[in-house]
C-alpha cells in the first residue's frame, strides 16, 4: 500500500478573527497549550492576555505557595486539567502575607504592617486597600519620633488590647469579599472582621473603612457574605440569620433589614447567647438555580505531634423564607460548592465539566495568633452522597502558610 502523501490542513493560516474566537473559549490551560502550537497562535493568545480580552469563565483553580516555588511566587492547581501552574507575584512576598478573601479571582491580602492589598494573580495587578488604621476600632500608636509603634484593637467597654504591627492581622481579619470584578467598574470590599464579627465596606479607590453597627455579641457576629448582581450584600450570622444591606458609600452607610430568623440551637447563659458545641462555620451561597443555601461546617481538633483542625462534616440546608425554617438539602445535583476564604459558590458541573458534581471543594478558613504557621492545612473535596473525604492532589505539594485558598482566574485588565 503506497504512502499517501497529502498534507494536512495548514491550521496556521486560520483567519485571525476565528482563531481568536477559537482561543477565547479555551480554559487557561489549554490556552497555555495552544500557544506553543506555531508563531501566529502564540502571538493571538498574547494579544488575548496581554490585551485584556481574554475573559472565558474559568474553573477554579487551588492557590498555595510550595519551597520550591519560593515566597514570591504561588502555584495554582487547575481543576480542569489537575496541572499546577507557576505565577510570579509582586511584592511584598505572598509567602510574608495573610490571605483574607478571594473573590472574581482577587485575592484580599494582608502584609506584615497589617495592611490590605488586592491582587490578581493571573496578571499581577495589585493595589493597596484603605488604611487598617482607617477601621473603626483600631488605633495606631506612634512612638515619640513618630514612628508607628503598634495598633490599639478597641473590645467595646474593655480596655483597648495592643497588638504589634505584624500581629494585628492575624487577630483582626476573618473574611474579605468583593462585589465584583473590580476591573469592570465600581467595586465595593465589604470585610468581616473582630472584635465580635462586625462589617465594615470601602469602595475601591476610597481612603476609609466605614464601619456598620454590627450585632452586640459574638455569637450573633457575621460568618459569611455574599453580594447578589444587584451589588446588595446579604450577610449570615453563626446563629444562621440572615440580613440584607444596601450599601450606600456616598452616605458611609448601610440599611440592615433582617429577612431570615436566627436558626441555630442556642441557649441563654448568664444573657450570653451561645450556640451548642461544637462550633460550626456557617456558610451562605446561591446555587445555580437560584435557591439560598446555608452550610453549617463542624470541625475538630487533633491531638498528638501533627496537629491538625479537620472537617468532620458539612450540612447543607435551604433557607425557607416564607416559612422562615433551614430545610435539609441532601444532594446538590449538577452543583459543585466551594467554602473557604474564598467567596462562597456553587458551580454547575455542566458549565465547568472538570469539577465533581454534588462535592463540595474546601479549605481551612480559621488562622490567626491562636493558629500556628505550623498547623497542617484541611484542603480537600467532601462527597455529599457517602460523606466521604479525598484530598485534592496527592501528595500535597503546598507549605502551610499562607493558606490554601480556591480562587478563579481572571484575566481581565483593570486599564483595559
Amino acid at each position: 500500500m503506497e504512502k499517501s502523501t497529502a498534507a494536512g490542513p495548514d491550521w496556521s493560516t486560520l483567519p485571525s478573527d476565528i482563531l481568536t474566537t477559537v482561543l477565547g473559549e479555551l480554559e487557561f490551560p489549554d490556552l497555555f497549550r495552544a500557544a506553543k502550537a506555531c508563531t501566529s497562535w502564540r502571538a493571538t493568545a498574547r494579544a488575548l492576555r496581554h490585551l485584556g480580552i481574554y475573559s472565558r469563565p474559568q474553573t477554579p483553580c487551588l492557590l498555595y505557595t510550595t519551597a520550591a516555588a519560593g515566597p514570591r511566587a504561588a502555584e495554582l492547581l487547575s481543576l480542569a486539567d489537575k496541572q499546577a501552574y507557576r505565577a510570579r507575584l509582586p511584592d511584598p512576598p505572598i509567602g510574608d502575607r495573610n490571605i483574607v478573601g478571594s473573590s472574581h479571582g482577587w485575592l484580599v491580602t494582608a502584609d506584615a504592617r497589617s495592611e490590605l492589598h488586592l491582587l490578581n494573580p493571573a496578571t499581577g495587578e495589585q493595589f493597596a486597600l484603605p488604611s487598617v488604621a482607617t477601621i473603626e476600632q483600631v488605633t495606631a500608636i506612634f512612638d515619640p519620633a513618630g514612628d508607628l509603634e503598634r495598633y490599639d484593637l478597641s473590645l467595646h467597654g474593655v480596655e483597648p488590647q495592643p497588638y504589634a504591627v505584624d500581629e494585628l492581622r492575624g487577630v483582626l481579619y476573618l473574611k474579605a469579599v468583593l462585589s465584583c470584578d473590580p476591573s469592570l467598574g465600581d467595586c465595593t470590599v465589604v470585610l468581616i472582621h473582630n472584635p465580635y464579627r462586625h462589617l465594615s465596606f470601602a469602595r475601591i479607590g476610597n481612603e476609609k473603612w466605614h464601619w456598620i453597627a454590627s450585632p452586640p455579641t459574638e455569637a450573633q457576629g457575621y460568618s459569611d457574605c455574599i453580594f447578589d448582581d444587584d451589588g446588595v450584600l446579604y450577610a449570615t450570622n453563626r446563629l444562621g440569620g440572615i440580613h440584607r444591606y444596601a450599601l450606600d458609600i456616598e452616605g458611609s452607610c448601610a440599611t440592615p433589614e433582617t429577612i431570615f430568623n436566627d436558626t441555630a440551637p442556642f441557649y441563654a447563659y448568664n444573657d450570653f447567647i451561645a450556640i451548642a458545641r461544637p462550633w460550626p462555620r456557617v456558610y451562605i451561597a446561591k446555587t445555580s438555580s437560584g435557591d439560598v443555601l446555608q452550610i453549617w461546617r463542624t470541625k475538630k481538633s487533633t491531638s498528638g505531634e501533627l496537629k491538625q483542625i479537620l472537617t468532620t462534616r458539612i450540612c447543607i440546608y435551604k433557607a425557607d423564607f416564607d416559612s422562615q425554617q433551614i430545610v435539609h438539602v441532601p444532594t446538590l445535583g449538577d452543583d459543585a460548592l466551594f467554602i473557604g476564604h474564598n467567596c462562597t459558590r456553587c458551580l454547575s458541573t455542566k458549565d465547568y465539566p472538570g469539577l465533581l458534581p454534588d462535592h463540595v471543594y474546601f479549605t481551612d478558613d480559621k488562622y490567626g495568633l491562636m493558629d500556628g504557621h505550623e498547623i497542617c492545612r484541611d484542603v480537600g473535596v467532601s462527597n455529599l452522597e457517602d460523606g466521604s473525604a479525598n484530598e485534592v492532589v496527592s501528595p500535597q505539594p503546598w507549605l502551610n502558610w499562607p493558606v490554601p485558598v480556591w480562587i478563579t482566574p481572571n484575566f481581565n485588565k483593570i486599564n483595559k
